[in-house]
């Protein structure tokens, strides 16, 4: 066995520590620039970093009852309960078998229609601002996602609980990547309100859950959303059906993973589009087929919209790394890795990797044709992750990324302000550090 090489910058890991929650993309190039495709690095604990292909296939897949979630998911605990992110073991498996059936073909045809609506009033809303100063498109996209999210869910929600669940969801992402990152900042959490301000917040979005899963069933109405399926859900084997915590904690992870990745890659894809104006005409030109939102035959027939995507979630993947912690000592690729270890896989290295990717930087829809695809080693490209606990709303998530960018792209310009640059800040999702800012033509 060859030992993992180690990335260290001193010999006090606070200071690796420090670094890398300054900036952890660069900490992570230099530590693979140094020290290949594998290594181990100590913040305030070790981890095994990775962006290996066949370490992922490895982890995920082959032998992926060995290993359970990383500490690093269960700081999520307090929002997503014990919901499919979270869970492990048979837990797991029963309520991914409740939860599936939201996301089969039929269904997903049923919520498209919801999807379109929005989506065509989401555009008179842009409207307005047509022609003036540019706005922080990020923002926007995690309206329209939100909007999305929540009547799929919920159905109606009114004005007043939209937008606070809007600030809720951007301070509860910051309070918790902070507690990880600088846990030395702990104390100070404690005391300048913001543990306060969190318990808040989560007071609140439980109460407005468990008020909607108390309404509905005193109702007696089934209405075509995801609460209803998540209330009918009913396990073959026992009978049983989820309580109100299981719905709750089911409820709320479909909503936290699902609007703000979608919203990210789509926020990334406009910022990347607005230096692109030929690929921007070959999305109009699949357009012609449809007026103001496709329908769902039309995005069957829109194959280079959906390579555009795609290739947007490889370069800015918005689940930019998974960890998963070793139940057993087993060998990867070559390495020991004793029981405990805590492995990083970097998703985002993954898919810039230049030993996987030609020119891995540009943004080149041209990787996603079909026959390039068929060539494609499946573990280069995991935007959804992969094996068992692959993301079980990719199939909602590419429709709704290649909807909303299909209409956009069809009615407006989106151009970039002179002088302003986007860096990547990488929080629970791929953020940037200072908003995407585009003007509207």
């Amino acid at each position: 066995m060859r030992p993992v090489p180690e990335y260290k910058i001193g010999p006090v890991p606070l200071f690796s520590a420090i670094r890398f929650a300054r900036d952890p993309l660069r900490f992570l190039r230099q530590g693979f620039d140094e020290c290949g495709e594998t290594f181990k690095m100590k913040l305030f604990r070790e981890f095994i970093v990775t962006r290996d292909p066949a370490f992922f296939r490895h982890v995920l897949q082959q032998h992926h009852k060995n290993f359970k979630k990383g500490n690093s998911v269960k700081m999520l605990r307090p929002v997503l309960g014990n919901g499919l992110v979270i869970s492990d073991g048979d837990f797991w498996l029963r309520q991914r078998r409740l939860v599936q059936p939201a996301f089969h073909r039929e269904r997903l045809l049923e919520l498209f229609l919801t999807m379109g609506e929005l989506t065509a009033a989401f555009m008179e809303e842009l409207e307005e601002f047509r022609g003036k100063g540019a706005i922080d498109i990020d923002a926007k996209m995690m309206g329209i996602t939100s909007d999305i999210a929540l009547k799929t869910l919920f159905g109606n929600m009114n004005t007043e609980d939209k937008e606070q669940i809007y600030r809720q969801v951007s301070r509860t992402q910051t309070y918790l990547v902070t507690r990880v990152r600088k846990p030395y900042r702990l104390p100070l959490m404690a005391i300048n309100g913001e543990d306060r301000r969190f318990k808040s917040d989560l007071a609140y979005f439980n109460s407005l859950v468990y008020d909607f899963i108390r309404k509905r069933r005193l109702s007696g109405e089934t209405p075509n959303d995801l609460l209803q399926l998540l209330l009918d859900s009913t396990d073959e084997e026992t009978g049983e059906q989820m309580n109100d915590e299981q719905i709750r904690d089911e409820a709320i992870t479909m909503f936290a993973a699902g609007h703000e990745t979608s919203a990210t890659g789509l926020s990334w894809l406009l910022w990347e589009l607005s230096a692109q104006p030929e690929i921007v005409a070959r999305i109009r030109k699949e357009s012609v087929i449809f007026e103001t939102v496709p329908g769902f035959e039309q995005l069957t027939k829109m194959p280079y919209t959906r390579q555009v995507v795609e290739e947007g979630l490889r370069l800015y993947p918005p689940a930019w790394t998974m960890t998963r912690e070793s139940t057993v000592d087993q060998h990867i690729e070559g390495y020991h890795i004793p029981k405990g270890s805590s492995i990083f896989m970097s998703i985002f290295e993954l898919h810039r990797n230049p030993n996987l990717w030609q020119n891995p930087t540009d943004f080149n829809p041209d990787n996603f044709q079909a026959e390039t695809v068929k060539n494609l080693a499946k573990f280069n490209y995991l935007p959804f992750g992969a094996g068992p606990r692959i993301c079980i709303g990719q199939q909602f998530a590419l429709m709704e990324m290649q909807l909303v960018l299909a209409a956009l792209v069809k009615r407006f310009d989106f151009v970039r302000e002179p002088g302003f640059s986007v860096g990547m800040h990488p929080q629970i999702v791929l953020k940037s550090t200072n908003g995407i800012k585009l003007y509207i033509r």
